[in-house]
């Protein structure tokens, strides 16, 4: 997998408009994810939901706990079935799929 970096949130924008794979550090380990909406938590937080590879399920991810973020030439095609573009965790979404 080819990779390159930027900042953390215009390669969060970019993942998602490119449907590309997302990785990052949280919790000290490497995350790749398939991002789907990122915007402002209800705790005023920026967070990103995503399904991380293998897992199989929707998670809220911190930006300020990711580090090292880049977005990866793969990409994928969005078919969680419980994707919801108007996500109740968001008061504000940034960028969606």
């Amino acid at each position: 997998m080819s990779q390159r970096a930027a900042t953390p949130r215009s390669s969060i924008i970019e993942a998602i408009n490119r449907r590309a794979l997302l990785q990052f550090r949280y919790n000290g380990r490497r995350r790749t994810v398939e991002p789907y909406c990122f915007g402002v938590s209800t705790a005023g937080s920026d967070v990103l939901r995503a399904i991380e590879v293998g897992a199989g399920f929707g998670k809220l991810w911190k930006l300020s706990e990711m580090s090292d973020v880049r977005v990866l030439e793969d990409t994928f095609t969005p078919d969680d079935p419980n994707y919801n573009p108007n996500d109740k965790a968001m008061k504000q979404i940034y960028c969606r799929i």
